[in-house]
């Protein structure tokens, strides 16, 4: 827990190095010390430096960059997963994927009481007055989620609030289905909201259908996870 916590200090106490981190967070993205340091506004010799930190840390790893005449350029992408301090030490991930796991060995039942909970607690969240899904979804990007909108009901999840316990226990995609589910409801009024699975990284996928196709979709998903 002591060197756990020690490397995230040791990435976040320097403004500037918090700042280049964070930025790697918000999108994912590749970067080059150059651009690294326009971004942070900083000399290139700084942005070096704090980029060689963060690798050291853990946080992130370098490449080179090939097919680019003269030197070839470094490349700094992110490799850990969320940036998380306590003390002591709290294992909500366990907790999660323990309770997960127990939904899932329920099969059938067990998807829906889970897929209920997060509805429940989605229409907690809800706000009224959305027109819209990205507006609806609002609580959630709030949290640090990542969200698009795409045609046909399509809405894509760059960043998953429950990313690292979905990839080991699946079901979590059924709480966050019904979790959307409760956002749309207050608004936008009853859905069916399939999901799609988990995508690389850490995002993940969903359909958002009207109230007619509810039944149908429901019963198509629980087949496909049976």
């Amino acid at each position: 827990m002591a060197s756990d916590m020690e490397r995230a200090l040791g990435a976040l106490r320097d403004f500037t190095r918090r700042d280049i981190l964070l930025r790697f967070y918000a999108d994912r993205k590749p970067r080059s010390v150059d651009e690294v340091a326009k971004a942070a506004s900083v000399h290139r010799s700084v942005a070096f430096e704090h980029l060689e930190r963060l690798v050291s840390l853990g946080y992130l790893e370098s490449e080179r960059r090939r097919g680019l005449p003269g030197k070839p350029a470094k490349i700094y992408r992110l490799t850990a997963g969320p940036v998380q301090i306590s003390h002591p030490m709290r294992r909500y991930d366990v907790l999660a994927e323990a309770l997960g796991r127990s939904f899932q060995s329920l099969g059938d039942s067990g998807r829906a009481a889970i897929r209920d909970a997060g509805r429940v607690y989605g229409f907690t969240l809800a706000r009224g007055g959305a027109r819209s899904v990205a507006t609806a979804i609002e609580p959630l990007t709030e949290m640090g989620g990542e969200y698009d909108v795409e045609p046909g009901g399509r809405l894509e999840c760059g960043n998953c609030l429950f990313a690292e316990v979905c990839r080991r226990t699946p079901i979590i995609c059924s709480f966050h289905a019904g979790l959307i589910e409760g956002l749309l409801e207050r608004s936008i009024g009853p859905t069916s909201v399939e999901s799609l699975g988990h995508r690389i990284p850490d995002g993940c996928a969903y359909t958002i259908h009207p109230r007619e196709q509810a039944e149908t979709v429901v019963e198509a998903t629980e087949l496909r996870a049976s």
